[in-house]
């Protein structure tokens, strides 16, 4: 108690008060993060220094700031209480907190004191990241290290220096499986598994890591990695808008792919990502890199556009957060708000097209997003406190990069273009495309033609066989009763006033039934009102009629939905078919004539001669009678008229729009296609003229020839303009035909015709005006744009500029790029990086514990062009990679020396990501489509479902849920996957269409291997099923308690399910084993 009291007494507020304050704990930690920016070794406003005592006691260019003290009488103490906005310290950001306050003014009373071993902020030039990377030689800490791996070299120095004992190899199925996920993403088989436990040989891992290197999923795995840190993303805006990233973005994907597996240096890459237009301008291959720049496009704003592209180029590639420095100078790293608008001039001239590919002309099917400097003379200005609204243009920055990490070598030199780079027509496979699909525009113009010609005979056919002009059968004016001819059923019928009139009403069908049998093939046509009803007021013609078996076609004036329909009753009841309803806006005491056609099956129904319905019966006729009908309605009669069908009659089929060709109509269709042919005819001629025309422009050719060949292409663009001014004149005079408003008809062929007399007039003086093949188009540079602006020349040179970028990114004297790229890779094989801040390597980022690891890596990686592949092998092939992760045996003290394995004594077990979580699940159950490349697909459609994870669309309107559920890549900005642990991510393995299917195919596949291996009787079938599961999912051999605990749920499920009357409960058994080992923990981790 004793001991409380005087803790509690020690703590009181007075007894704070009066305790002294420690510079190093209590003052220099707000100095630096709210003063050094400004005052410190990194810049000194007004000759001020905050970062050392001497120079806090010593002030600036406005004297002493420290009254040591005399808090009252200090400038720093006045500074940072002012009232004024303009005047108080710190000028951006919260103003410092009371505490802080406090703590400065009682530290300045107490007399500003400093240990003698405060040192001031280091040089920003001897920052460890910015320093020249130089390795140093590789450390011999013993015999056995002396003929090690390199990197295990350099962790051996630690682990002696610390005391700390290495866990040895993990298991040989652990290893396996480890690199076959990390170096091609999917697990390895049970064959190869049985296969690399019975190797023997010593070097049996280094084999089967050659092997998965050759592996072309090598790229596939690591192309992902790299597109999380390049941010890639396919197109989205609003409905067919682009506004964001480019359409085909695709083929940068691809390039990805294929460069990891050609092992295409990581400089390269970085050359062609950023520069290929200007450094291999022809070459496609190369072009498609440009995707990392095109991927920023953005619609609506150039600033956004280019701040995202200055951002994520210098995070990705240098380790530099820039984006900073766009307001002010960076607090932090030597970059100064010029340098970042220095960096935006290099981003300044570009802009993003679209180039035809090989094999397709249309640009919105395929084409190659691409980028190309477009705004040579644009200038670059400072924007005042990073406002585009508030541009400095009274200086114009060049193209620089920052001070500190400049270079000698650093120089822009222009780039004039190869003629094939600037006019995309001109490469070959443009004029073989163009030309291929002119002739198939022929082909499919001549069979319109013929069809226009066959229409033309059909026309003429049925006008000598109209439908109507068959033998009559009966026709009845109704003027007086016909006995002879019409036999009457139930309802109260009468002849008055020239009509046959039905006259009650109710849900009974009232009929007159034709005493002759209509022939099988007929036409029936009645006139007549429809008075009144009770609801339905149904009127119809009913035929094959026989023993209460019909077919009905009546018209409805139900208030509620008046209708056509037809219907049928097979003697079990009315049939009425969705197909066989057509809604149509009759009343009461509307005149209406009804007329069916019939032939074998086919039912035609007009009202008031318009052709309303076609129906196939799918019942068989029958000869049977035929009736009028009245249901529920008061119904007047005019006249009936049955005929035979003539043969050569033409009907309409369901959904035909017409059953003939009117023969004028057929007349002038005729004609319009062979405008269109003689038109599609002339196509060809006119793009080998264009082209040739364009090729002579650019190229060697003699001054003569050139105007001759541009003359030619002149003459075959105003042929065009004719046989183009003729299809219009025709398709103006069928529109005279056709459209009800004949006056603006009329003055549309008076155009046309208008039209097509200047194109004749133009043909005879041609000039030197036509248009080149369409091989390119450029993104729009905002919403407002017109489209034809996106179709002008481009420009014959290109500024150089990211040329020189890219060439300083990737120089030897950059020190940034090299360490930034291990780094990446270095983390995702390790699940820890080396550099804990992987895009900021600037003097927030404390050097590395492993330092000199890093830049021997680095410098490997530079002296060896930049191999990826030859770090993936250095790294997998490495003990310490090989390191088991479990710490069961691990040793005590190393567990507490370096509990966060900075020292890499052991493996840390890793969660597979979503697209290796997914991509297994396919691999194991045999269920992978593992076609490459192409274009990105949606992840829903069934032919789809099973492609690599990699093709599915990957942008912020189209995402594959079961991927997002475990933390698949952002799109905005991924450099480092987050791994959250959620319950969702649980249901989506156990519950998802995927998983339930999958697990369902793996267990019929290892039941299959089993059934044909061994007998039923043989009793071996679920310990053998439990032996091959284990074996497949996990990768390893199980456990004797394992294959217990399998065995007995096998029973229990098989037990069950025959409980439930669960049909073949012993298959789902095994289906359930299979999806409970999909959710052991042993599958989504990597150990």
């Amino acid at each position: 108690m004793k001991c409380l009291i005087i803790l509690l007494v020690s703590l009181s507020p007075s007894f704070l008060l009066a305790a002294d304050v420690d510079y190093a704990r209590d003052i220099k930690p707000v100095l630096r993060e709210r003063c050094f920016a400004c005052h410190g070794a990194l810049k000194q406003e007004s000759d001020l220094r905050l970062d050392a005592g001497e120079f806090i006691r010593k002030g600036g260019e406005g004297g002493t700031i420290i009254a040591a003290g005399d808090a009252n009488d200090s400038e720093i103490l006045r500074r940072v209480t002012s009232e004024d906005e303009g005047d108080r310290m710190p000028p951006e950001g919260q103003p410092l907190s009371k505490t802080q306050i406090d703590l400065l003014r009682r530290w300045i009373q107490q007399g500003a004191k400093t240990p003698a071993s405060d040192k001031p902020e280091a040089d920003p030039r001897q920052h460890w990241a910015f320093r020249v990377v130089h390795s140093d030689e590789i450390p011999a800490v013993d015999a056995a290290s002396a003929n090690s791996n390199p990197i295990d070299a350099f962790l051996s120095e630690g682990h002696v220096g610390r005391g700390l004992k290495p866990l040895g190899r993990a298991a040989k199925p652990l290893l396996l499986r480890r690199i076959h996920l990390d170096l091609i993403g999917v697990p390895p088989t049970r064959a190869e598994l049985e296969e690399f436990l019975a190797d023997e040989q010593p070097d049996a891992y280094e084999r089967a890591v050659t092997r998965l290197m050759l592996d072309p999923r090598h790229g596939e795995r690591w192309a992902r990695h790299w597109m999380d840190v390049w941010r890639y993303t396919d197109w989205y805006g609003l409905g067919a808008q682009l506004r964001n990233s480019q359409k085909h973005i695709w083929h940068w994907r691809d390039w990805i792919v294929e460069s990891l597996n050609g092992d295409k240096g990581y400089d390269q890459m970085v050359l062609e990502m950023l520069a290929a237009d200007e450094l291999k301008p022809t070459d496609t291959n190369a072009l498609r890199g440009t995707g990392f720049l095109a991927r920023n496009y953005y619609l609506f704003n150039r600033t956004t556009w280019m701040d995202d592209t200055i951002e994520h180029t210098s995070k990705a590639l240098l380790g530099l957060t820039m984006n900073c420095s766009k307001c002010h100078d960076h607090k932090y790293d030597p970059i100064t708000q010029v340098d970042y608008y220095r960096m935006r001039a290099f981003f300044e001239p570009y802009h993003v097209r679209l180039d035809s590919v090989p094999g397709e002309t249309d640009l919105e099917k395929d084409g190659l997003p691409r980028v190309f400097d477009m705004h040579l003379d644009r200038p670059t200005y400072l924007h005042i406190r990073g406002n585009d609204k508030t541009p400095d243009k009274d200086n114009s920055l060049a193209p620089g990069v920052p001070e500190l990490l400049a270079s000698d070598s650093f120089s822009i030199q222009k780039v004039s273009l190869p003629a094939k780079a600037h006019t995309p027509a001109l490469r070959s496979f443009v004029l073989d495309d163009h030309v291929a699909m002119a002739e198939s525009v022929i082909s499919a113009a001549r069979a319109a033609k013929d069809k226009a010609d066959q229409q033309i005979s059909l026309a003429e056919k049925a006008t000598k066989h109209p439908v109507d002009s068959g033998k009559l059968v009966l026709k009845d004016d109704f003027l007086e009763p016909n006995p002879d001819a019409w036999e009457q059923g139930p309802g109260k019928w009468s002849y008055e006033r020239g009509k046959l009139i039905q006259a009650e009403t109710g849900s009974v069908r009232r009929f007159v039934r034709a005493r002759k049998l209509p022939p099988s093939d007929f036409v029936a046509k009645v006139k007549f009102q429809i008075i009144s009803g009770q609801k339905w007021k149904s009127v119809g013609i009913c035929f094959d009629v026989v023993d209460g078996r019909e077919k009905l076609v009546y018209l409805s004036a139900y208030a509620g939905g008046p209708k056509l329909q037809v219907s049928y009753n097979t003697g079990s009841g009315a049939t009425y078919p969705p197909n066989g309803l057509r809604k149509y806006p009759l009343k009461v005491d509307q005149n209406l004539t009804l007329q069916i056609a019939v032939r074998g099956q086919l039912v035609n129904a007009s009202v008031n001669g318009q052709h309303q319905l076609a129906f196939q019966l799918p019942v068989k006729r029958e000869a049977g009678s035929i009736d009028l009908i009245a249901f529920d309605a008061v119904a007047e009669f005019d006249e009936v008229e049955i005929r035979e069908l003539p043969p050569g009659a033409m009907l309409f089929s369901p959904g035909q729009t017409t059953s003939g060709p009117d023969p004028k109509l057929a007349a002038i269709d005729a004609k319009l296609a062979q405008q269109k042919l003689l038109a599609a005819e002339l196509r060809p001629a006119v793009i080998k003229a264009a082209y040739e025309a364009d090729q002579a422009k650019w190229t060697n050719t003699a001054e003569q020839q050139r105007q001759n060949l541009i003359g030619a292409a002149a003459r075959a663009a105003r042929e065009m303009d004719v046989a183009k001014a003729r299809v219009k004149l025709a398709e103006a005079e069928r529109n005279l035909l056709t459209l009800p408003d004949k006056a603006k008809a009329a003055k549309a062929v008076n155009d046309a015709k208008a039209a097509l007399a200047k194109a004749e007039k133009q043909l005879e003086s041609p000039g030197n005006q036509y248009t080149s093949v369409i091989a390119s188009r450029r993104s729009f540079t905002g919403p407002a744009e017109g489209a034809s602006a996106r179709f002008q020349p481009y420009p014959t040179t290109s500024t150089g500029r990211r040329t020189a970028l890219a060439k300083w990114i990737v120089s030897r004297q950059n020190p940034l790029a090299s360490r930034v790229a291990v780094n990446h890779i270095w983390m995702r094989h390790f699940g820890q990086p080396l550099v804990e801040s992987v895009t900021d390597f600037g003097r927030r980022a404390k050097q590395p514990i492993q330092h000199k690891l890093l830049d021997w890596l680095a410098a490997d990686l530079m002296d060896h062009g930049w191999s990826m592949k030859r770090l993936h092998r250095l790294i997998v092939t490495s003990e310490a990679y090989r390191r088991s992760s479990s710490t069961k045996n691990a040793d005590p003290q190393t567990q507490s020396i370096d509990s966060n394995n900075e020292y890499y004594w052991r493996r840390l077990p890793m969660r597979m990501d979503a697209q290796v979580i997914r991509d297994s699940l396919l691999y194991l159950s045999s269920a992978m489509n593992s076609s490459m490349g192409g274009p990105s697909i949606k992840p829903t459609p069934k032919d789809n479902m099973f492609r690599r994870s990699l093709y599915f669309l990957h942008s912020r309107d189209d995402r594959a849920k079961f991927l997002a559920m475990f933390d698949d890549a952002d799109i905005m900005n991924c450099y480092r996957r987050s791994e959250s642990i959620v319950p969702q991510q649980a249901l989506a393995l156990s519950n998802s269409e995927l998983s339930l299917t999958l697990a369902a195919r793996i267990s019929e596949q290892l039941a299959g291997e089993i059934i044909a291996r061994i007998p039923a009787e043989d009793g071996r079938r679920n310990r053998e099923f439990v032996d091959r599961a284990i074996a497949t999912i996990l990768c390893r051999r199980p456990t004797a308690e394992e294959h217990a605990l399998c065995l007995e749920a096998l029973a229990e499920f098989t037990k069950l399910l025959t409980e439930q009357k669960a049909s073949q409960p012993e298959l789902n058994a095994r289906v359930n084993l299979v999806h409970a080992l999909l959710n052991h923990n042993d599958f989504i981790t990597i150990r």
